[in-house]
C-alpha cells in the first residue's frame, strides 16, 4: 500500500518532467516504428509482386525476332533454365503536355486472363477491380507520371509510330501498378493497351517501312533452374548456348529492378533510421538527467522513508515504476501510430515510388526493435537508481543531499559589485554532474540538428548532391559532338557564357562482360569515379564495378572478368566498388587505357564534361548550342528523368525531420531547463541569505553539500 502511496506521489510531484519524457519516448517510438514498417513492408511488397507478374529471375527485353515462341523455347532448352515466359510490347517514345520523355516508352498489350496488374483508383487512395479490356482509344499508366510529366487522368499521351506525322493518340484512362518499371527513378515506362490500340498502333508500324520510329518487341521472363543460382553465370550460358544476344536490348535482374524500384524507400530508412537513432540516444540522456536530479532532490526524503522500514530496493522499484509508467504508454502509442503514419508516408510517396506498399506493422521485426529498446531504457535506468543506496537516515538528519560536501573556502568569494557573476559560477561549481548532463543533451542536438542540416545541404537547392551519387564522376554540364563538329567550336561557345574551371571526358560504349551485354563508363581521369568500396581503377589491367554487376557476378574486389569490345578481349582484375545508376546499375567503369586496349577510338565517342564557374548560366548555354549546332551536338546535365520528383519527396522527409526536431528540442529544453532552474533557484536563495548575514566571511563554514 506503502508502494502505492509512493508511486502516486512520484507522479504528483514530477509530472511535468513525466509527461515530456512520454513525448521523447512517443516520438523515437514512432519513427523507429515507421522506419521498421517502410523498410520491411517496401521489400517484401515489391518481391512478392515481381514474381506476382511473372517477373523472372532473369528478364530480357529484346525486338527483332520473327518468332518469340521459337526464341523461348531455344532459352527454355539451356540446362540452367527452368521456364521462360514473354509479354508483346513496342518500343515507342511517347510525349505529354508537349513535353517529350528522354527514355522510350513501352506499350503492353494487356490482357486481362493474366491477372498481372493491379489498378489504382482514380484519386490513387485504394485498388480498384481490374477492367474487363482497355477501351479503344485508351490507356492505362504508371502514377509516376502524375510527378514526372503533370499527368492526369483525362490527359492525352502521344507515341510517335512514324515519320509524317504517324502517331498513336491515347487517353489515360487509369492508374495501375507496376513494380518492374513504376517508378520514377526508371527512364523507361510502360504503357496497357487494349487489342483496338494495338492492332493501330502495328498496322501503323507495318506500312511505315524505313519511317519507322517504333518497333516490336517482347519482355522475356526467364527463371533459373535451381533458383537463386548466379545471374551472371546464368546469362553467359544462355549467351553461349543460343541466339538471344542478337535480339538483346537489354538485360535485368530481378535484384536490379528491385534496387532502382525501392530507391525512394531506402533513402527514407537510412534518413529515418539515424533519425531515430540520434533520438533515443538523446531521449536517454535526458531520461538520466530528469532521473539523477529527482534523486538529489528527494535524497532527504529517501533517508527519511528508510527510518521507517523501506529499503532501498523498494525505493528503487518506485522509481522504476514511475518512469515506466510513462514509458511503455509511449512505446505502445508511438507503436500504433506508425500505423497512419506510414501509411502517410507511403501514400505521399506513391506517385514517385509507383507502388502502394502495405501499412500494416510487421509485428515480429517491431516487437523485436522494441524489446532491445525496453531492456536498454531500463539497463540504464537501474544503472542510475544505484544511487538510492547511498540514502541514510543520518544524512538526511544531516541534511545532506547526493554527492559530496562542497566546502566554501574552496569556491570563489562572492562579490556585490559581480554578485550574478560570482553566484553563476559557484553554481556551476556545485552543480557540475548536472550541469555536464544538460551540456551533454545539448551537444546531443546540435548534432542532430547538424546532421538534418547536413544531408539539407547535401541535397541542395536542385538535388546535386543525390544526382553526384548516382553519376559515375561529378559534372555541371556534358558535350557530345557528331560529324565535323569540334570540341574547340562548342568550346568557345560556351566560354561566351561562363569560364570552364575543370573538365574531363567520358564515354558510354556498349562492351561485353562474361559474354554478357553492359554499358562501360570509361574516364580519362578514373579517380573521379564514385567508389564505395576500396581503390579506383588505376591500372589498364583494371575496372570498377557497381554493386548490382557485383550481385549478379558472385564476385568482389580482387575478382576478374573477361570484358570485350570491337578489337576482342580481356581479362580486367576489380579494383573497387563504385556507384553509378546509368542502365539501372548495370555498368561497369574502366580507364580509357583500359578501353583501348580492346577497342579503337573515335573523336565522337567522347563526351566532355564541364565545371562551369557560373552554373547558373546553364540554360542559356544549353539553348545556344541545341540552336547554333542543332542535331550535331548532344547536351546533358546532372539529372534524369522523374529525377526532380525524387528530390521533391526527400524534400518533404527534410521538413518531417525539421518539424520532429523542433518538437523534441521544445520537450528537451522544457525538462532540462527546469529542473537546472529549481536547483538553481534553490542554490541561490541559500546564498543570499548566507551573504546577507555575512557568514560567508566567516573561516571554516561549511554548507555540506548545497541543496539541488
Amino acid at each position: 500500500m506503502e508502494l502505492q502511496a509512493l508511486l502516486k506521489a512520484n507522479l504528483n510531484r514530477h509530472k511535468g518532467g513525466l509527461a515530456g519524457i512520454f513525448i521523447l519516448i512517443f516520438i523515437v517510438s514512432l519513427s523507429l516504428a515507421t522506419v521498421l514498417t517502410v523498410w520491411a513492408r517496401s521489400g517484401s511488397y515489391l518481391t512478392s509482386e515481381l514474381r506476382r507478374v511473372g517477373f523472372g529471375d532473369l528478364t530480357v527485353w529484346v525486338s527483332g525476332a520473327d518468332d518469340w515462341d521459337g526464341l523461348a523455347e531455344e532459352i527454355a532448352g539451356v540446362d540452367a533454365v527452368e521456364r521462360v515466359a514473354y509479354q508483346r510490347l513496342l518500343y515507342t517514345n511517347y510525349s505529354i503536355h508537349g513535353q517529350e520523355s528522354d527514355s522510350e516508352g513501352q506499350l503492353i498489350f494487356y490482357v486481362p486472363q493474366e491477372n498481372r496488374y493491379r489498378f489504382f483508383t482514380d484519386d490513387l487512395f485504394g485498388y480498384r477491380a481490374q477492367p474487363d479490356k482497355v477501351a479503344p482509344g485508351e490507356v492505362y499508366v504508371s502514377p509516376s507520371l502524375a510527378s514526372m510529366f503533370g499527368a492526369q487522368i483525362g490527359d492525352d499521351i502521344t507515341f510517335p509510330i512514324a515519320r509524317a506525322g504517324k502517331a498513336l493518340t491515347l487517353t489515360i484512362a487509369g492508374w495501375y501498378e507496376d513494380p518492374i518499371m513504376g517508378s520514377s527513378m526508371i527512364g523507361m515506362k510502360g504503357f496497357l493497351i487494349g487489342e483496338a490500340g494495338w492492332n493501330k498502333a502495328l498496322t501503323l508500324l507495318e506500312n511505315a517501312g524505313i519511317d519507322a520510329l517504333a518497333r516490336e518487341g517482347a519482355m522475356l521472363h526467364i527463371f533459373a533452374d535451381p533458383p537463386g543460382q548466379s545471374i551472371g553465370e546464368l546469362s553467359a550460358q544462355i549467351n553461349e548456348q543460343t541466339s538471344l544476344p542478337g535480339y538483346t536490348e537489354f538485360v535485368h535482374s530481378q535484384t536490379a529492378i528491385a534496387g532502382f524500384m525501392l530507391v525512394l524507400q531506402n533513402a527514407f530508412s537510412g534518413f529515418l533510421l539515424a533519425f531515430a537513432s540520434v533520438l533515443l540516444l538523446a531521449a536517454m540522456v535526458v531520461l538520466g538527467h530528469h532521473m539523477q536530479s529527482g534523486i538529489e532532490q528527494d535524497f532527504v526524503n529517501m533517508g527519511i522513508l528508510k527510518t521507517v522500514g523501506l529499503t532501498s530496493q523498494k525505493l528503487r522499484t518506485v522509481q522504476l515504476t514511475t518512469y515506466l509508467t510513462v514509458i511503455l504508454p509511449g512505446m505502445l502509442l508511438g507503436l500504433i501510430a506508425a500505423i497512419p503514419a506510414t501509411g502517410l508516408v507511403n501514400a505521399m510517396t506513391l506517385t514517385t515510388t509507383g507502388i502502394l506498399i502495405p501499412s500494416s506493422l510487421p509485428f515480429g521485426l517491431c516487437l523485436s526493435a522494441f524489446a532491445i529498446v525496453y531492456l536498454l531504457l531500463i539497463s540504464f535506468l537501474l544503472y542510475k537508481l544505484r544511487k538510492i543506496s547511498r540514502a541514510t537516515p543520518m544524512r538526511a538528519i544531516r541534511g545532506e543531499t547526493e554527492g559530496r560536501p562542497v566546502s566554501i573556502k574552496r569556491l570563489p568569494s562572492i562579490h556585490g559589485k559581480g554578485l550574478s557573476a560570482s553566484l553563476a559560477l559557484r553554481q556551476l561549481l556545485t552543480s557540475k554532474r548536472r550541469y555536464a548532463g544538460a551540456c551533454l543533451v545539448a551537444v546531443l542536438l546540435v548534432f542532430f540538428a547538424s546532421l538534418v542540416g547536413r544531408m539539407d545541404a547535401w541535397l541542395g537547392a536542385d538535388g546535386k548532391g543525390m544526382m553526384d551519387a548516382f553519376n559515375p564522376a561529378d559534372h555541371d554540364l556534358g558535350v557530345q559532338s557528331f560529324g565535323e563538329l569540334t570540341r574547340e567550336e562548342f568550346e568557345q561557345t560556351i566560354q561566351s557564357y561562363s569560364g570552364i574551371r575543370d573538365t574531363y571526358a567520358l564515354a558510354m560504349p556498349s562492351v561485353t562482360v562474361n559474354g554478357v551485354d553492359f554499358t562501360a563508363n570509361v574516364i580519362d581521369q578514373p579517380e573521379r569515379f564514385h567508389l564505395i568500396e576500396s581503390r579506383t581503377s588505376a591500372a589498364d589491367s583494371e575496372i570498377v564495378v557497381t554493386e548490382f554487376v557485383a550481385a549478379d557476378f558472385g564476385v568482389g574486389v580482387g575478382d576478374s572478368l573477361i570484358v570485350g569490345a570491337g578489337l576482342g578481349s580481356d581479362v580486367y582484375t576489380i579494383s573497387g566498388i563504385y556507384s553509378c545508376a546509368n542502365d539501372m546499375g548495370q555498368n561497369i567503369g574502366m580507364s580509357r587505357d583500359a578501353y583501348l586496349k580492346i577497342a579503337s577510338d573515335s573523336p565522337n565517342l567522347w563526351c566532355w564534361h564541364y565545371f562551369l564557374s557560373d552554373p547558373s548560366q546553364k540554360p542559356a548555354i544549353i539553348e545556344t548550342l541545341e540552336t547554333v549546332y542543332g542535331g550535331d551536338i548532344h547536351i546533358h546535365e546532372n539529372t534524369w528523368p522523374g529525377f526532380f520528383c525524387l528530390v521533391s519527396a526527400m524534400r518533404m522527409l527534410m521538413i518531417f525531420l525539421y518539424g520532429m526536431g523542433v518538437l523534441f528540442f521544445l520537450v528537451v529544453t522544457a525538462i532540462t531547463g527546469s529542473k537546472i532552474f529549481s536547483a538553481g533557484a534553490k542554490i541561490l536563495a541559500w546564498f543570499l541569505v548566507f551573504y546577507k548575514h555575512k557568514v560567508v566571511k566567516k573561516k571554516g563554514v561549511w554548507l555540506g553539500f548545497f541543496p539541488g
